[in-house]
């Protein structure tokens, strides 16, 4: 089950594993503690400092435990509610103040029990709402931002995909798309170490292209379409092989019907599957 919410009638994936979840559970505790004790905002340092005889770096770790448990508890919730309905884009970024508030809440109780300054509950709530809406600003926007903008590529690539479904895609080995190309143009495919050298027709010339990934990649239905294995290292659209020889040697190779194309070597493995595609 994919879980989503939507933002201008726009799908947003949030994934249905509960490791999405623990990014954020463990990412903006980091994040606070980190930022706190090297930037010190709001004069955090002198507010903390001494308090109950303790170090300061004392109690931000304390404050990032609190949070860590405030978001675990939260986003355990979420995962659960993502599955069992569909949550638009405002009520999500609703969850998402609404977990701001629940750390306010639970750093300012933090605070009033170690802090005998005579303030109140509600004074140390108001001066714990400052840094902790530093993580609204610096984790929580950047994070949804990277998921919007992967989101965004996704949906133009499906576009595409939908618009030119006949064409072949190559990804790299980070499945990001690196190349579209009509199977007719397609020549073959070599491997080099940890490339795959793409040779196919543009504009009446021979082109080629080197992409990060490996062989096993094309061992697809959407590539066995228009190309075979003839080798341990080729892949070879058979739409241009114009005939299978044997050298003086006794190798075998794939004949191509464009000018100036080297042969591609065939092996005895693949020599009868790739001749039945002829």
């Amino acid at each position: 089950m994919v879980q989503n919410f939507k933002f201008s009638n726009q799908p947003f994936n949030m994934g249905s594993k509960y490791r999405n979840q623990l990014v954020y559970i463990f990412a903006i505790p980091l994040f606070f503690m980190v930022f706190s004790i090297f930037y010190t905002p709001f004069d955090i340092m002198e507010f903390y400092s001494g308090a109950q005889g303790k170090e300061f770096s004392f109690h931000i770790i304390m404050l990032s435990c609190i949070s860590l448990g405030t978001l675990a508890i939260s986003r355990t919730m979420l995962h659960f509610v993502l599955k069992a309905t569909e949550m638009g884009w405002f009520q999500y970024i609703g969850w998402c103040l609404g977990e701001v508030l629940g750390i306010t809440f639970f750093f300012a109780l933090y605070t009033v029990l170690i802090k005998a300054d005579g303030q109140n509950y509600f004074q140390h709530f108001s001066y714990c709402l400052k840094y902790s809406y530093l993580e609204l600003v610096f984790i929580y926007i950047p994070m949804t931002l990277s998921r919007a903008v992967t989101l965004k590529n996704g949906m133009l690539e499906a576009r595409q995909q939908q618009a030119d479904g006949s064409l072949v895609r190559f990804h790299d080995e980070h499945q990001r798309l690196r190349l579209t190309i009509a199977p007719s143009s397609l020549l073959y495919v070599k491997a080099e170490s940890n490339y795959l050298k793409i040779c196919y027709m543009e504009a009446e010339k021979v082109r080629e292209f080197m992409l990060r990934a490996s062989m096993k990649s094309l061992e697809t239905p959407a590539f066995a379409q228009c190309l075979v294995r003839c080798q341990r290292s080729y892949f070879v659209n058979p739409e241009h092989v114009t005939v299978l020889r044997k050298d003086r040697d006794g190798f075998m190779f794939a004949e191509m019907n464009i000018p100036n194309t080297p042969p591609v070597p065939v092996s005895k493995q693949y020599f009868d599957h790739l001749s039945e595609r002829l």
